[in-house]
């Protein structure tokens, strides 16, 4: 009977399915139309919307195939036939799976290779682009299908519910303590995602199963409408310790490593020494008003968290390494012991009243390839503005403990700075131009695996050896998978490395008058090791250490 149902859903269905496939199509000729750099921007405005018809025409042919034989009701001809509600079932998942998910794969499969990535990379790819929509949307789609009767029914369900997940969001990150919920960031999110996803899997699974079985409309609903609720919950609650130990436990690299931080207290406090030069900011003015609002927005945050520096000592770092910290967790005791504070980042409500806003404590140590053994660095750490002005004169213990990554540099690649078509170890095929207002080298790629976690790039003079600031981008990405675009599974980058400034203020070693003969030096950067240090200051008062606000 699987096949029975199957067949007769595809002589019904099959032009739906079709145009799904289309679209996707499409969207894989508009990422190969729009190239490199996003040109020309009116087919990027005008076929933006692409990639959201196949999302909703893939959910539109799940529930719509489920309602060829509908289960709310009590007045179907297939009810009085001797047919399995599990073959029915099956009928409708092998539907989606091959008419709808499998194409879909196929398109992905086909854009890759037609863009010369590797067959490997490419069924790697589309393959996890195949489990995500397949378990992402179209598992939930089918048993949004089983508990409506009709597109309709299913608009009138889904609507509401949406927002009802919203109002939800907003009151937990309004009205609930920020302690109880820490969205795991940086190269552990993956973790956060792949539990909420294995969440609404199974829950969806147990509503579509538990709905063909008992055909019990209210209660199927109830199933999958809590089992996003689960997902949402998943997603704000799941505590970042426990993200970090998953990512630790499937993790192949070492957990140990020699390198270590101390505190370096000869160096000059933080009210009294000097302060780092503005940088200089390149692209469009900024209009005045977003000026005055950031301005206002500052003046807020600094009414409400003090920022204290501590000067640092790294040691065991090689040279051209990155230190990432995936957490930074900070505890204030006192003398006698009592713990005054612990906190990795402090959460502040929206100026209108609504919405909470947090800043967690960070480092990012870049060591040069030139670099001394002892790197000098620099710890700023958050606190509360109440916490602070109650302890900042007390003589107290610090202790900052860490979860960091080392990044390890991979062979830098050359490209010339103009003009040039080639193809990066993780980085895909790129290209360069400058841009069009004549002040920036722009490097745009197209990959299936994403871009690296870390990245340094720098244009140099090769003739002269003269090499401009490096420019340093580090966005980190432990996670298994690959790191998938939106629109299908080929992924855009763009970037752009300034040699002239318009205004005159900064001047480049490698100016227009090189540029056509200069290249770029890419370097990628991957996770070396994870692992856990920790910093002790057994005595310091926080006010020497305090850096002015405003």
């Amino acid at each position: 009977m699987i096949w029975h149902f199957f067949r007769k859903d595809v002589r019904l269905l099959w032009p739906l399915a079709l145009a799904v496939v289309v679209t996707q199509a499409l969207c894989a000729l508009r990422t190969a139309a729009l190239g490199y750099f996003d040109q020309p921007p009116v087919l990027e405005r005008l076929t933006s919307f692409l990639p959201l018809l196949v999302y909703l025409g893939i959910a539109i042919v799940a529930v719509t195939v489920v309602h060829q034989e509908p289960l709310s009701g009590a007045q179907e001809d297939w009810l009085v036939r001797p047919i399995r509600r599990r073959d029915l079932a099956l009928s409708k998942v092998l539907f989606v799976l091959l008419m709808v998910n499998l194409p879909l794969m196929l398109v992905d499969l086909a854009q890759q290779l037609a863009l010369h990535f590797s067959v490997s990379a490419s069924i790697t790819a589309a393959l996890s682009r195949f489990l995500i929509m397949m378990f992402g949307l179209s598992l939930p789609a089918l048993v949004l299908g089983a508990v409506t009767r009709s597109l309709i029914d299913a608009f009138v369900f889904a609507v509401p519910a949406a927002i009802g997940f919203v109002f939800f969001t907003m009151f937990a990150t309004t009205a609930l303590s920020p302690d109880l919920f820490e969205i795991a960031g940086g190269g552990i999110t993956w973790v956060t995602v792949a539990a909420a996803s294995l969440v609404v899997s199974l829950g969806s699974a147990a509503a579509l199963a538990f709905q063909y079985l008992t055909r019990r409309t209210l209660m199927a609903r109830g199933i999958g409408l809590a089992a996003v609720l689960a997902a949402l919950c998943t997603l704000m609650f799941l505590p970042r310790t426990v993200a970090i130990a998953a990512q630790e436990a499937v993790s192949a690299l070492p957990s140990r490593n020699a390198v270590r931080l101390s505190f370096d207290a000869a160096r000059q406090a933080a009210h009294s020494g000097a302060e780092s030069a503005p940088s200089v900011g390149f692209g469009s003015a900024v209009p005045g008003a977003v000026v005055v609002a950031r301005a206002m927005e500052q003046a807020r945050l600094d009414r409400q968290m003090q920022q204290i520096r501590l000067p640092l000592s790294i040691v065991g770092l090689q040279q051209g390494d990155i230190l990432f910290a995936d957490r930074v967790t900070i505890r204030v005791t006192a003398l006698t012991g009592r713990v005054l504070y612990q906190g990795a980042r402090v959460c502040t409500h929206g100026s209108l009243g609504y919405g909470i806003g947090c800043v967690a404590n960070r480092l990012e140590v870049w060591s040069s390839t030139a670099q001394s053994f002892n790197i000098r660095s620099e710890q700023r750490l958050m606190l509360p503005m109440a916490v602070y002005e109650r302890i900042k004169d007390l003589p107290v213990r610090v202790e900052v403990m860490y979860v960091l990554t080392r990044f390890a540099p991979q062979p830098s690649q050359a490209i010339s700075a103009v003009g040039d078509l080639q193809s990066l170890p993780e980085m895909g095929t790129c290209a360069t131009r400058i841009d069009e207002d004549g002040d920036e080298i722009e490097l745009g790629c197209l990959t299936d695996v994403g871009v690296p976690s870390c990245a340094a790039v720098i244009l140099e003079d090769p003739q002269t050896n003269r090499r401009n600031p490096a420019l340093h981008l580090c966005n980190p990405s432990y996670g298994p998978a690959h790191r998938l675009g939106s629109e299908d599974a080929v992924n855009r980058s763009h970037l752009s490395i300034p040699f002239q400034d318009p205004s005159g203020l900064a001047h480049y070693p490698v100016d227009s008058a090189a540029i056509k003969r200069a290249r770029l030096v890419v370097t990628a950067y991957d996770p070396a090791a994870h692992f856990h240090s920790t910093l002790t200051i057994p005595s310091i008062r926080l006010v020497q250490w305090s850096l002015p606000n405003g």
